[in-house]
This record gives structure tokens, C-alpha cells and sequence, in this order.
């Protein structure tokens, strides 16, 4: 218990969380899932919303400026330029883009890994069904070391691309994502890393990770509004996708026809919901006066004492790896003798803690968010302490 006075972040945790109504009536362990807005973000992108919905494009005023302070706000926090990043509707947006956008050619092989949200899965699946496009996986080991050899032992000639997320939705595993794009590289096979679940928790430096492709979204760990995202697209790799949609604001048209933008913007089109757009500037800025490197330690902190905690209840099985650099801030556990449903049901509904099933390994997930407190945690340890007996 006395991990919990040794946070290294030094925030105000009980001003952050007066940013966040919710936690005045659930314990919401589910950022993994949707993550919640303050307040200030969340009145920001409903301002710009509003002008939109209610004036058109005469309401809109420097609503356009914020998009693209966003885009600026997000390549910051990813060290990319911001020429590499499309601005989509979530991290499926991005996968697609890449699915379809890729030039396959019949025996193409694609290697994913085996713990996969549908978002990456499904998109795969689908383009086997038509296209001559061989889809084979890989175990996500307990150490990086474990996950780059399975992704070695199972490359072939006809791998075009290796995919995988870069923490699993599945068990909070952390791939070794630089050290599988130097494997691919060396080999001129394309990568494609979904952050949906790494953006927000841990620093990240996309061109010194090295992947062609990383797409992700700002509506978990960012915090940030619904329905927005990013694609990050390697800048000597922009020419390896076609753009699958294209349309107004996609490029230049003239006599000869659609020349498609030098950027990563060549994937955007037409007209969105750029209020939430604008609201990608205000998330930023939220982490920029807190200071996002200090909600790193905060998050880190709060998940080891966590997993501290649930090392007291020797009945559950962890399906995360201890350590932070090898995982994330969910862990993801399963009670033998109780279903996933019921632990997930009974906690929500008789106590206001709301986790996250996972069908896969019949758990369930865990997320600790900047905004949850060892408090919390200690709650929930004693509700699973029955779970724990078998």
C-alpha cells in the first residue's frame, strides 16, 4: 500500500479529476475502450461544433486554423512532420487506407499478429476474400525478444507486409515496433503498426521507430474528441498507397486530370465533421498544461501499483507482463471459475466499476488513466477478492 504514496508525476490528481464528471458516479477502468474528455476539451469541440452545425461555413471563422493546429499539435507529440499525418475518423480509418491503398500482387503474404482487435483484423480478412492475398499470424510473445523472433521465423519470400498492433487490445502487450520495422526494412517488406492503444500512454518518435504506415486515434489515451484519428504515413513511403477515396481537397485537378497532394492530406476529401477536428487542438493543449510526459509517470505509476495490488490475489491469472516497458497501462486478467460476463457484469451494475471484457482469454481489462486514483484501485481489489477464491 505505500507504493501509493510515491507518485512520481506530481499532478493534482483531485484537480484533473474534477475535469471529468464521470468520476462522480462509476470507477471508469475503460480508456482502452473510449476514453472521456475534460471538460475544457469537451466545451471546445462542442463551441466549434456548434458554429458549424448552426451557421455553415460563415459560422465556421477560424475553425479551419484549429484543424490544422491540430494536425501541427499531433505531429509534435508523434515527432513526425506534419506533412505525414492524415487526419481521419479513428485508427480503422487508417488500417483501410492502407489494406486497399497497398498495390497487391497475387501470392502476396501478409503476417499479423495473433492478438488483434477487429479493427486490424477484419480489414485483412476481407482483402483475402478478394484479392489473391495469403494471410498468415504470429504470437505476441511475453518479451519483445520472444514476439521479433516469431515475426522472423515467420516471414517468407512473398511477405509483403507485417502488421500488428503496437500494444494489444487483447492483453496490453507492447510489440518491439523499431525492432520489427529494421527486421522488415532489411528485407524491403512493408510494416503497418496500429497505435490506437500506444498513442497517449508512452513517448513516441514514428521516424525513429521506422514503420512505413502508424495509424491511431485520439478519442482513447488522448482524451480527445470522438470520431477523430490520424494516419502517419512514412514520407518515402507515401508513394507505396493509392488513395482509396478522393475528392474535393484530395489534389490539383486540371486538363490532365487528379494529381493527388505530395502529403499525407491526399487521404483526406470532402467535407467532414471538422468541428471535432478543432477540438484535436484543445486535446493537445489540455496535455501541454499538465505536462504529458508527467501523465506518462502518472499512468506508469498507477499500473504498477495495480499489478502490485493484484499480485495479493494469487487465485487470478494475469495475461499482461509485469513490467511497464513491455506493456502498457491495461492489464488484463481472468478469474478461473468465473466468466469473463459475470465478473464484468456484477462489478458494473452492483458497483459502478466498469471494466472491459475480453473474449479472447475470457477476462477482462483493466485500464488506469490519468484520472483514476489508487483509491479506485483499492476498490476494486477488494471486489475481486471473491473472484480470486475460485
Amino acid at each position: 500500500m505505500s507504493e501509493a504514496h510515491h507518485d512520481p508525476s506530481g499532478l493534482d490528481i483531485q484537480a484533473i479529476r474534477a475535469q471529468f464528471p464521470i468520476v462522480e458516479r462509476i470507477v471508469y477502468f475503460n480508456t482502452g475502450t473510449a476514453g472521456v474528455a475534460p471538460l475544457p476539451v469537451a466545451e471546445a469541440t462542442w463551441a466549434d461544433m456548434r458554429a458549424f452545425e448552426l451557421d455553415g461555413e460563415h459560422g465556421w471563422g477560424d475553425g479551419c486554423q484549429r484543424v490544422e493546429s491540430g494536425r501541427d499539435a499531433l505531429a509534435d507529440l508523434l515527432s513526425a512532420k506534419r506533412e505525414e499525418i492524415a487526419l481521419t475518423r479513428n485508427a480503422t480509418d487508417g488500417v483501410n487506407l492502407v489494406v486497399e491503398g497497398v498495390g497487391w500482387r497475387d501470392g502476396d503474404e501478409v503476417l499479423l499478429s495473433n492478438e488483434e482487435h477487429p479493427s486490424m483484423l477484419f480489414p485483412w480478412t476481407y482483402l483475402t476474400q478478394r484479392r489473391d492475398v495469403k494471410l498468415h499470424r504470429f504470437d505476441l510473445g511475453m518479451t519483445p525478444e520472444e514476439t521479433l523472433d516469431n515475426v522472423r521465423a515467420a516471414i517468407t519470400p512473398k511477405t509483403r507486409l507485417v502488421a500488428t498492433s503496437h500494444v494489444s487490445s487483447v492483453t496490453g502487450k507492447r510489440a518491439p515496433a523499431k525492432e520489427i520495422a529494421a527486421l522488415c526494412r532489411e528485407q524491403g517488406i512493408l510494416t503497418l503498426f496500429d497505435g490506437a492503444q500506444a498513442v497517449g500512454q508512452f513517448p513516441l518518435n514514428l521516424p525513429d521507430i521506422g514503420g512505413d504506415f502508424y495509424t491511431g486515434n485520439c478519442h482513447k489515451w488522448l482524451l480527445g474528441p470522438k470520431g477523430t484519428g490520424f494516419l502517419f504515413v512514412r514520407r518515402d513511403s507515401l508513394d507505396e498507397l493509392t488513395p482509396t477515396f478522393v475528392g474535393a481537397g484530395s489534389g490539383g485537378f486540371d486538363d490532365d486530370g487528379l494529381t493527388p497532394l505530395d502529403t499525407a492530406a491526399r487521404f483526406e476529401y470532402g467535407t467532414r465533421d471538422f468541428g471535432r477536428y478543432g477540438g484535436i487542438a484543445a486535446t493537445m493543449d489540455w496535455h501541454g498544461g499538465l505536462g504529458i510526459d508527467r501523465e506518462f509517470a502518472r499512468m506508469r505509476h498507477l499500473t504498477h501499483y495495480l499489478r502490485g495490488r493484484l499480485e495479493e490475489l494469487p487465485g487470478l491469472t494475469i495475461h499482461t507482463p509485469r513490467s511497464w516497458e513491455e506493456s502498457s497501462a491495461m492489464t488484463t486478467f481472468s478469474a478461473p471459475g468465473h466468466s469473463a460476463q459475470t465478473v464484468f457484469h456484477e462489478l458494473r451494475e452492483q458497483r459502478s466499476v466498469k471494466l472491459r471484457i475480453v473474449g479472447e482469454v475470457d477476462g477482462n481489462r483493466i485500464s488506469t488513466a490519468v484520472f483514476n486514483t489508487e483509491e479506485e484501485v483499492d476498490t476494486l481489489i477488494e471486489l475481486l477478492h471473491p473472484y480470486a477464491s475460485g
